[in-house]
C-alpha cells in the first residue's frame, strides 16, 4: 500500500472517530458542553471546529497506532533482512603489550 494512501486512510479512519465522539458528545451532554455547543451563537463553527481538532487528534494517534502495528508484521520474504545472509568478517588479533598500572 502506498504510504500517501495508508495515511489518508488513517486519517479518515480518526475523523469517522471523531464524528462519533462528537455526536456521543452532544447526545451525552456531560457538563452542559453539548447543549453550549448547540445554542451557541456563532452558530455550528465551534461543532465543526471541534470536530476539526479532535479529527485531527484521534487521526494522529490512528495514524501511529498502524504504524506500529505494522512494524510487528512479519514480511512474507526475507529480501532486505539482515538475517538472512549471515555476513562473517576476518579478522586476526593483534596482542598489545600491558600498561603498568598507576
Amino acid at each position: 500500500m502506498p504510504v500517501l494512501r495508508f495515511f489518508a486512510l488513517q486519517i479518515a479512519i480518526g475523523f469517522g472517530i471523531a464524528a462519533l465522539f462528537l455526536a456521543t458528545l452532544l447526545l451525552a451532554d456531560p457538563g452542559g458542553i453539548g447543549t453550549l455547543l448547540r445554542a451557541s451563537a456563532a452558530g455550528i463553527w465551534p461543532a465543526l471546529l471541534f470536530w476539526l481538532f479532535t479529527g485531527l487528534t484521534f487521526g494522529a494517534v490512528q495514524s501511529a497506532a498502524a504504524l506500529g502495528l505494522a512494524a510487528e508484521e512479519k514480511p512474507d520474504d526475507d529480501h532486505g533482512s539482515l538475517r538472512a545472509a549471515p555476513a562473517y568478517a576476518m579478522t586476526r588479533a593483534v596482542r598489545r603489550p600491558r600498561s603498568p598500572l598507576p
